[in-house]
């Protein structure tokens, strides 16, 4: 269960408030990289120790690049998302 709401956190969340926020896009590339990397870790755990009893390390690389590309389409968009918040309340002016 914390897993899954360390995923929704890591990909939804805190990129839409970095987009509202309005970082830099090569913050938000650093913190995609570490996304990604934090999805190695998470596929480590032990739903997917089974896996890599069955699959090897080509089973662990397979599972962590659908993860990492998981990470990148839905935290992309979320950044976005946060970007169109901040620009649309923003005050009349700024």
């Amino acid at each position: 269960m914390l897993n899954i709401l360390g995923r929704v956190f890591l990909t939804i969340v805190i990129p839409i408030v970095g987009g509202y926020l309005g970082t830099s896009l090569n913050t938000f590339d650093i913190y995609l990289a570490l996304a990604a990397s934090w999805s190695f870790w998470a596929y480590a755990q032990p739903g997917p120790q089974e896996l890599w009893q069955t699959g090897g390390w080509a089973g662990i690389l397979k599972g962590w690049l659908l993860m990492a590309i998981a990470v990148l389409m839905v935290a992309g968009p979320a950044y976005g998302v946060g970007y169109l918040i901040a620009r649309t309340w923003a005050p009349a002016g700024s």
